[in-house]
């Protein structure tokens, strides 16, 4: 007897008709691209994220180049992340003409080590404090990001993350495709905070295999710093 690592059909069975009915409102509608469900879907998932707001994108690998983006983050620049994901950590990063800096894992966790983070920062890079950036040593690149991912519904260590990135002024694009409502315990906060809420952005994607997975493929963003004036200082 064959099991199928994720057996879709069957979760499919048992809430078939609720799909059906859901899927013959958009088609009576006509409202294929964006639409009221949509923004209904993006009004559900800030709430639930803990987020001012929730932006719906076509993937979660556009998420994190449009987190990117809207970072103005791009050519010249840099970002540190784990080579232990799905290859749309790293290719965000290309897409977006920027290099990634891979760092180890916890072993415990698998996910990024801020140990590791901070090692390779002291070891590789230096801080121009008069221009405030961080600089890879031997390439010239300037550091701009950190994106750590949350993998198997758990939570990076987001509390050394973040100390890291507030010391040396790095944008957090949190890669939590693997993640939607993972609640990470930071020590600085009375309740869990959830994945997605404590970088400058969150990222999820729904692809049909994921946690909270859809019909094809679809994302969204949770951006935590998204006015403007905000922007504009990065």
């Amino acid at each position: 007897m064959k099991i199928p690592l994720l057996d879709l059909k069957a979760q499919y069975q048992t809430i078939r008709d609720e799909i059906k009915e859901a899927v013959d409102e958009v088609l009576e509608s006509q409202h294929f691209i964006l639409g009221p469900k949509v923004e209904a879907l993006e009004e559900a998932v800030a709430p639930y994220c803990g987020c001012q707001c929730a932006v719906g994108v076509s993937s979660g690998t556009d998420g994190l180049l449009i987190a990117l983006m809207a970072a103005r983050i791009g050519y010249g620049h840099g970002v540190i992340t784990t080579p232990f994901t799905f290859f749309a950590t790293g290719g965000s990063i290309v897409r977006a003409f920027s290099r990634p800096f891979f760092v180890d894992i916890d072993p415990a966790t698998y996910n990024v080590d801020p140990g590791a983070i901070k090692a390779f920062v002291e070891a590789e890079c230096r801080f121009e404090s008069g221009a405030g950036r961080l600089v890879h040593g031997e390439s010239g690149v300037s550091i701009r990001a950190i994106m750590p991912v949350h993998l198997y519904g758990q939570c990076a260590d987001m509390d050394g993350i973040l100390e890291i990135a507030n010391e040396y002024g790095l944008v957090v694009v949190e890669d939590g495709a693997q993640a939607i409502g993972a609640e990470y315990p930071s020590i600085h906060k009375e309740v869990p905070l959830r994945a997605g809420s404590m970088g400058h952005f969150g990222c999820f994607s729904f692809f049909p295999s994921k946690n909270l997975g859809g019909f094809g493929d679809g994302g969204m963003v949770t951006p935590r710093i998204w006015e403007a004036s905000a922007m504009a200082a990065w």
